[in-house]
């Protein structure tokens, strides 16, 4: 099992994950466009585009606006996960030693680098709990969450729980050395045995469930948004396709139009 985990279901992850965004990249570029679609805030060119995307992106406006509550848990929960993902990679490449660069000691560093884990790992288990909690405890969220988004959120409490465990119990740690070995050896497609670490198992495990779900969900979302905005938000140059085997045409007067269907 160990070595099903560790040495080969790694790889099995990592085709379904990317087969799957090139999937759910073909089925968005392919989505006929039949007329220009531009929404509030209208940008002028394209610094504007980036600049309301990456606003966006920081801010999570639109659930600020229209959803405090959402964003209250969202928002925290989104900023753990960029926490969490680009802490391991540092952490793991540096080993822990990421904070001499910013003027730490070692030991120092590596003090931080726990610290700063321990902190993101307990900001993300509440804001998921928190997130559960509206989906069960409020009815209009209630009436339009599928089983999918409950079993969602428990894979990724699951997740960061054993993550937290990690972090916070001695006997459940990882050394950064074990981690980067281990991850190394994937990478270079020279696997070695997963570390003895069933915390560490069990955490691995969950995670490729996660990335094998995530194109296939709506979990995918982070990416929609980003196309969604490039759609309604860029200064359009380019003519619309238009309906198909419909054109239309002015006439009258005021302006009017008629549509005339072509051959």
């Amino acid at each position: 099992m160990k070595f099903f985990i560790g040495q080969v279901m790694p790889y099995i992850t990592v085709t379904i994950f990317l087969l799957g965004l090139l999937w759910r990249a073909w089925r968005w570029t392919g989505a006929l466009r039949i007329h220009n679609i531009t929404l509030s805030p209208f940008a002028r060119n394209w610094a504007d585009t980036i600049g309301i995307i990456l606003a966006q992106i920081l801010f999570f406006w639109n659930p600020w606006k229209f959803d405090r509550p959402l964003w209250v848990g969202a928002w925290p929960m989104h900023v753990a996960l960029a926490g969490v993902l680009g802490g391991h990679v540092l952490g793991i490449y540096f080993l822990g030693t990421q904070f001499t660069y910013i003027g730490l000691s070692v030991a120092a560093s590596k003090q931080a680098s726990v610290l700063l884990g321990q902190l993101i790992g307990v900001v993300f288990l509440v804001a998921l709990l928190y997130l559960l909690y509206r989906r069960i405890a409020i009815e209009k969220v209630r009436a339009v969450s599928a089983p999918s988004d409950y079993l969602h959120l428990l894979l990724m409490l699951a997740i960061v729980l054993v993550g937290d465990l990690m972090r916070f119990l001695p006997s459940a740690e990882l050394e950064y050395e074990e981690a980067r070995h281990f991850l190394a050896g994937l990478f270079t497609f020279h696997p070695v045995p997963i570390p003895d670490n069933w915390y560490f198992i069990i955490h691995f495990l969950l995670v490729q469930i996660l990335m094998i779900v995530f194109p296939f969900s709506k979990l995918v979302h982070p990416l929609g948004m980003l196309w969604e905005r490039w759609i309604v938000n860029r200064p359009y140059q380019d003519t619309p396709l238009g309906l198909p085997g419909v054109r239309l045409t002015l006439s009258g007067p005021a302006g009017g139009s008629t549509g005339s269907k072509g051959v």
